[in-house]
């Protein structure tokens, strides 16, 4: 990393004249925990604590150094594929303590995919409950290089495993969300009624979430297809978060 450009660019684009804040698409894994000195330099220059945090989006994708070494070997430079799990574990803590939320990505469906990988994945997402951040499961696409090479992943492959991977990022969302929420709303929201409707919706929307994720487990063994098609046969009214649940795996 060229800390010294990396340092230059932030200082002029944050007293650039009209510039009120600077914010961060995506940045990766493996440059964090090669440079968390740089990280926490950024991180002064843009004023970052705890309740003004700040966020951009990072690939985790998978927690089996296998697949890593067979799809994106790249992302782990400087270090080595099998080191990416430490590597993930390490970029969190940094960012941890430098007021930053990662909203992370994993991927679902990647070609070669066994349980032996999603249980790797597993265990990555206990090792990342503590540290303030959005895990976001995302089912493979194939397009691009992947485009005739490999399948998209559809509810029709979603097996129990990937549906366990799915429902632990959902859980670990639910975790932070009153926090996120909280944060978030004490920044954008000068309302305080407005501030408290919300983190009233929000708590809701957890409870109703978690029941249904505890449903899942207990009385589908993770089996998300079963419990949806289920779901779906149901003529009763259906509260909120089931219906969302409905709609987006159609």
């Amino acid at each position: 990393i060229n800390r010294e450009a990396v340092i230059e660019l932030f200082k002029r684009v944050k007293n650039y004249p009209g510039v009120r804040g600077v914010g961060i698409s995506h940045f990766a894994l493996a440059s964090v925990a090669s440079a968390p000195d740089l990280v926490e330099e950024v991180s002064n220059i843009l004023g970052a604590t705890y309740d003004h945090p700040v966020s951009g989006q990072v690939g985790i994708e998978t927690g089996s150094p296998r697949l890593v070494r067979e799809h994106m070997a790249g992302k782990c430079k400087p270090f080595t594929p099998e080191e990416w799990p430490h590597i993930v574990v390490e970029a969190f803590e940094t960012l941890s303590e430098n007021h930053w939320i990662p909203v992370a990505t994993l991927i679902l469906g990647l070609p070669g995919e066994e349980d032996e990988d999603l249980d790797l994945t597993l265990d990555l997402l206990d090792e990342l409950r503590g540290f303030r951040s959005l895990i976001v499961p995302l089912f493979l696409v194939a397009m691009g290089n992947l485009r005739g090479k490999a399948e998209s992943l559809t509810m029709e492959g979603l097996t129990p495993k990937r549906s366990e991977v799915l429902l632990r990022c959902w859980e670990h969302n639910l975790d932070w969300a009153p926090e996120l929420v909280r944060t978030y709303s004490r920044a954008t929201i000068k309302n305080r009624i407005a501030r408290y409707g919300l983190r009233l919706i929000v708590s809701y929307g957890v409870r109703r979430t978690r029941k249904l994720i505890d449903r899942c487990r207990r009385e589908y063994n993770y089996d998300l297809r079963a419990m949806v098609r289920d779901l779906r046969g149901e003529e009763a009214p259906k509260p909120l978060p089931i219906r969302i649940l409905q709609h987006i795996t159609r």
